[in-house]
């Protein structure tokens, strides 16, 4: 009967190491993408950022409370993602802050403002303003 039990046992916790193996394998590559789409410190400006990453070309204006801004979208940074992942930068093209994943994360809220006028370009072309 113990032996039953034991075994009943064995097969539970190896149908729980095969679930496990999944799981360990997404959150390792979800770190993985996320060190490969973190900007380094190095990546201050617009200018930094095109040297970075010159692929990323797809972007959007946003003029929101009498302010610019300009939303550059990357790659996926997570297995499971809802959307790209994008970087912020003001009128005058400092980098703001970056989401892992525009579909999920509400950090940048000037992204999602309804209110907000919105207008898709070409990365390239954003010319910072000078002050």
């Amino acid at each position: 009967m113990t032996k039953k039990i034991w075994r009943v046992i064995e097969i539970a916790l190896m149908g729980v190491g095969l679930l496990a193996l999944p799981l360990l394998w997404m959150l390792h590559e979800d770190g993985e993408m996320r060190r490969a789409l973190t900007p380094p410190w190095s990546v201050r400006t617009l200018d930094d950022f095109r040297k970075w990453r010159p692929q990323f070309d797809q972007a959007l204006k946003l003029e929101a409370r009498s302010a610019t801004y300009y939303l550059v979208f990357g790659e996926p940074a997570r297995v499971l993602a809802s959307g790209k992942s994008a970087y912020l930068f003001d009128e005058r093209g400092t980098l703001l802050g970056w989401v892992r994943d525009i579909g999920d994360d509400q950090y940048l809220r000037i992204a999602i403002d309804n209110d907000a006028r919105k207008g898709a370009l070409d990365a390239r072309n954003i010319v910072p303003a000078t002050r």
